[in-house]
């Protein structure tokens, strides 16, 4: 009877230990794949226009008024951003 009872005893032993060392195993895994994307969004190729804002409301403009208004544009990209077009709205 004491012998099963240390057989009971190690076979539980047994399944915690492969409990843990799978859960280490897929904190393991997750972690790396984070890693993997992470790195590869954090990489940028081209132009990449960045814009405090992307709309203006003039509010109500009289008829032949003349109105401006200047738009910070920048490039956080990793090659040299063309403006082509700009389309008022």
């Amino acid at each position: 009877m004491l012998e099963i009872k240390k057989t009971a005893i190690a076979l539980d032993e047994m399944s915690m230990n492969l409990k843990k060392h799978w859960f280490l195993g897929l904190i393991s895994f997750s972690m790396l794949l984070f890693w993997c994307c992470s790195s590869l969004a954090q990489e940028t190729k081209g132009p990449k226009i960045v814009l405090k804002e992307r709309t203006f409301d003039f509010k109500k403009v009289r008829e032949g008024e003349v109105i401006s208004h200047t738009f910070a544009v920048r490039n956080e990209g990793d090659h040299v951003l063309e403006i082509i077009r700009v389309k008022p709205g």
